[in-house]
């Protein structure tokens, strides 16, 4: 069974892509940030990484691209994820009350037209939209939301409070599939 390097965790949009391209057939190891993500492959403590490095609304995922462009790896396979953004917040909380929002910086960004419209929330970045809803529900506080996939809410037992808040309805973030090109 292959390894394979992520940023994000179980219900990200990476975790998702991972499994589309391997199936079943791949350890997946979880990592807070892009540059982590990619130290894990050079260092080859695993054998793959899943990278975000486009997106139909904001472009370029910069931070991503950018450890991309420094460090000598290969492309092996290029999947465009279809991405559907839901706010999700606790059992008992509606959207009237949210005072704050928690997700990935470029989920976020995905989503700039319903914080314009919703100028009385607060954005805060969180390390991954998965990880933004676990710690929602697990802080239960009714004010509070995440962005994210319906699968993370899921997972973690969010409520979907709107759905489909991406700036656009055909979102889609494009992920490489990479290795180390570097034998040691």
């Amino acid at each position: 069974m292959r390894s394979v390097a992520i940023q994000g965790t179980k219900g990200s949009y990476s975790e998702e892509a991972t499994i589309q391209l391997f199936g079943n057939n791949a350890y997946i190891q979880g990592f807070s940030s892009f540059f982590e993500t990619f130290q894990a492959l050079l260092m080859k403590t695993v054998d793959y990484a899943v990278i975000p490095v486009q997106n139909t609304i904001i472009g370029e995922i910069s931070s991503a691209v950018k450890l991309f462009q420094q460090t000598d790896v290969r492309v092996i396979d290029v999947l465009p994820l279809k991405i559907q953004h839901v706010l999700v917040g606790v059992e008992n909380s509606n959207l009237n009350e949210i005072k704050s929002v928690r997700s990935h910086i470029a989920a976020l960004e995905q989503c700039r037209d319903f914080f314009e419209e919703n100028e009385q929330i607060a954005k805060i970045v969180g390390a991954d939209t998965a990880s933004s809803i676990r710690r929602v529900v697990t802080d239960s506080i009714n004010e509070n939301a995440a962005i994210g996939s319906p699968r993370a809410a899921e997972i973690y037992g969010g409520k979907v409070l709107s759905e489909n808040i991406a700036n656009q309805h055909k979102n889609q973030t494009t992920f490489y599939l990479i290795e180390n090109k570097l034998e040691f």
